[in-house]
């Protein structure tokens, strides 16, 4: 069996070249058309920082109570060791081993070697736990990476757009049949986002016939530039954007980015890598801050949904309304045990096509109202809340639902939001 990872490292060093290696291996691969041996990649998550309503926790705390042995290689820098079904054989376990670094109080990054289905099914599984979330690259957010970044890396360099959107809740108004089971729902994403990195597509059995957009574009940036805002202009999926490839500012190849915040490396230099996930995460973190500091500064001009929880909503509007049997779909499935929103509550039924959620966010069950409408969404949360809400709502309404909206989070559009670039991120001029 393939070794993954070192053994017993002395020190983080020695686990950045063990990394190192593979990854000039794994891009040796690439360029022969061959998997040698799997990607690295790593997985951006988020926690809670103090200054909100939250209490953060250490990191081997947190992977302990979810089922890790912790071993601390420095202060800030951990190996992580989980029994996993063996793909083999699914009546045995193995053990698997990654890395965890803390950023800071609030942001982890997970680096990791093993097959992407494993992986990612492993990180699945850690953020159905309250203390752990996805770092939410919506759409907006990976426009503005790819307009003010990518697109400015070389006209002549190979850059790659994903879209992706399925309409899961459309339904025909007579429609009927057997409901799927959550845990199918909760693992579909997996399996789909798990075979990106072999380039491979993964048909679906689907109940009816509905939208279902998978697009990429995959060329010469200039090419790219040229052609996307007309296509977007008369396609609304291609306002869904899944994900993008970063080229490498060190040599040949780039680094996949996904909306859940899953940073593949497709170049032969694990250095390379870590640099790309501190940048990104440098970007969320400035983004996720100026997403809270415009709710909570605006909590007292804020109207509430009800009386005794005041905060500052993110209005969602769509492009063209609901059916009313897509709108009741929807309903019925963002607050099932497992669900893509990652919520809780109990609709309250207003009208054909409108519910108030009096209920929780399960990423620290933290408190949330929403309104839904066949129009649209508002939700509100109280401040000292996590914003992170706010982009995972947005991320999978376009996903999910519909893929060109316009958003506000209090007065500010989401757009304005998301271009909050922090000024240790900027790019750098290009040789």
């Amino acid at each position: 069996m393939r070794t993954l990872a070192p053994s017993n490292p002395r020190d983080r060093f020695e686990v950045y070249r063990f990394f190192n290696g593979l990854s000039s291996e794994a891009k040796e691969g690439l360029d022969q058309r061959r998997t040698r041996v799997p990607l690295v990649k790593t997985f951006l998550l988020e926690h809670v920082a103090s200054r909100g309503n939250g209490r953060p926790k250490p990191p081997a705390r947190i992977f302990e109570s979810l089922g890790a042995e912790v071993r601390p290689i420095d202060d800030r820098f951990m190996r992580l060791i989980f029994q996993v079904p063996d793909p083999d054989d699914g009546t045995r376990s193995r053990a698997t081993t990654g890395f965890l670094e803390q950023y800071d109080e609030r942001f982890f990054a997970y680096y990791t070697c093993e097959d992407s289905a494993v992986a990612q099914n492993l990180v699945a599984k850690w953020v159905q736990a309250p203390d752990l979330d996805y770092t939410w690259f919506s759409s907006p957010l990976l426009q503005v990476l790819w307009d003010k970044d990518v697109s400015k890396r070389g006209d002549e360099r190979f850059g790659k757009l994903v879209f992706r959107h399925e309409s899961i809740f459309d339904m025909p108004e007579d429609f009927s049949s057997p409901e799927e089971t959550t845990e199918e729902t909760a693992s579909e994403d997996v399996t789909e986002e798990a075979t990106d990195d072999e380039e491979g597509i993964t048909e679906e059995r689907l109940e009816v016939e509905r939208r279902k957009a998978r697009f990429e574009m995959g060329d010469k940036i200039g090419r790219i530039k040229s052609a996307l805002s007309k296509l977007q202009e008369y396609y609304d999926p291609l306002h869904a954007l899944y994900a993008l490839r970063l080229p490498s500012r060190m040599g040949c190849g780039g680094h996949n980015l996904y909306q859940a915040g899953r940073i593949t490396n497709r170049t032969d230099s694990f250095e390379d890598h870590r640099n790309t996930v501190r940048y990104l995460y440098r970007i969320y973190k400035a983004i996720l801050d100026f997403t809270e500091k415009s709710a909570w500064s605006e909590i007292s001009s804020t109207q509430a949904l009800h009386v005794g929880l005041k905060g500052v909503p993110l209005v969602v509007k769509f492009s063209e309304p609901l059916s009313e049997a897509t709108f009741n779909r929807w309903v019925q499935k963002a607050f099932q045990k497992r669900n893509r929103f990652k919520l809780w509550g109990d609709p309250i039924r207003l009208g054909p096509t409108k519910v108030h959620v009096y209920g929780a966010d399960r990423h620290l069950w933290q408190p949330i109202n929403l309104e839904l409408t066949a129009k649209g969404a508002v939700a509100i949360l109280p401040q000292g809340t996590c914003g992170n809400t706010f982009h995972r709502l947005v991320t999978n309404i376009q996903r999910y639902v519909r893929p060109k909206i316009q958003a506000w989070v209090g007065s500010e559009t989401f757009e304005k939001v998301v271009r909050q670039w922090p000024a240790n991120a900027e790019v750098p001029n290009e040789d």
